[in-house]
């Protein structure tokens, strides 16, 4: 019992940092991000949290874990009032622009974390990235299969493309949106959609052909 207790008693502790790293993180960005702002947010020492994380890194690791499971959650809920793959596929890049727009600190975080230079075991973030990508891999091959997907494509690397142009476009707008806004007067919806168009439209089964 009393075993079962102390179990208890440091996963709360450790959830309670995580709380307060999260909060933090949102507050003050990643690069401002530090192990003093969170000891004092859960209003602890700071000695105490690294008995649980050995470093800054290590929590932000943990809460990209929490933000790469939100990014999932997004495109199931997006796709799932879909039945053709291109709508679906559709739906998946709207869904990643709009999780910037709520969740702009998350998208930063795991821009961050997948830098070469950030050395982090993120066994679990990797497990859920994988599943990104298998559940959008399989959208495209049942797009194939019932041919309105080009068959020609490698579902593989066609998913990677369609997320590294996504992800660019995304940059493009959160670097330029004052830009852009300001002098075309262009909604930034209006670049994500023509984005999202372009892709789909290329990837989609011709059947004359």
């Amino acid at each position: 019992m009393k075993v079962g207790s102390k179990h208890q008693s440091a996963e709360m502790r450790r959830q309670q940092i995580l709380s307060a790293a999260d909060l933090v993180l949102i507050d003050a960005g990643i690069e401002d991000f530090t192990i003093d702002q969170v000891a004092e947010r859960a209003n602890i020492a700071k000695g105490t949290i690294y008995k649980y994380f050995k470093s800054k890194d290590e929590i932000l690791g943990e809460i990209s874990t929490k933000a790469v499971s939100l990014l999932l959650q997004a495109f199931q809920q997006a796709t799932a009032n879909h039945t053709h793959s291109v709508e679906k596929l559709k739906a998946i890049c709207w869904a990643a622009y709009r999780y910037y727009q709520s969740y702009s600190t998350y998208h930063d975080l795991l821009a961050h974390i997948e830098r070469p230079d950030f050395n982090i075991n993120l066994q679990e973030y990797v497990k859920i990235s994988q599943s990104i990508q298998d559940f959008c891999e399989e959208i495209i091959v049942e797009g194939q299969r019932k041919g309105e997907i080009n068959p020609n494509l490698n579902p593989q690397l066609l998913v990677r493309v369609i997320w590294a142009t996504n992800i660019g476009v995304i940059q493009f707008v959160q670097t330029k949106q004052k830009l852009i806004q300001n002098i075309h007067e262009t909604p930034m919806d209006e670049v994500i959609n023509i984005s999202v168009q372009m892709m789909t439209n290329g990837i989609a089964h011709n059947k004359k052909n």
